[in-house]
């Protein structure tokens, strides 16, 4: 049986890049538990944390349908307010390079 020549295996070593590029990537983790300080007396709380830097926090409250999303701090922390009453599940999570992270849900307590 003859050898594999340079040229097959220059193929198999393409065809084999190719399908590792072509493997899923695993989700970014959610972000973790923010601080959540109220709701004040105009309904609004205020979620700080942190996440990777240059990425952007994203939450929304399911029970009104409202969010908001602010860039992260070159520090990784970040500070969004939105409109939340006590009972209301907010869901929060970040993106970066275009890739969301798995999302975090949370309900809002009494202060």
């Amino acid at each position: 049986m003859a050898s594999p020549s340079r040229r097959q295996l220059i193929c198999v070593a393409a065809a084999l890049a190719a399908a590792a590029c072509l493997s899923p990537t695993l989700p970014l983790p959610p972000p973790s538990e923010p601080t959540v300080t109220g709701p004040d007396e105009a309904g609004l709380v205020q979620l700080q944390g942190r996440a990777p830097p240059t990425s952007w926090m994203f939450a929304i409250n399911r029970a009104s349908q409202l969010g908001t999303f602010k860039a992260v701090n070159a520090d990784g922390s970040y500070d969004l307010e939105l409109r939340a009453e006590i009972g209301d599940q907010i869901v929060l999570w970040y993106e970066l390079n275009g890739e969301g992270s798995e999302a975090l849900r949370f309900v809002i307590k009494a202060p």
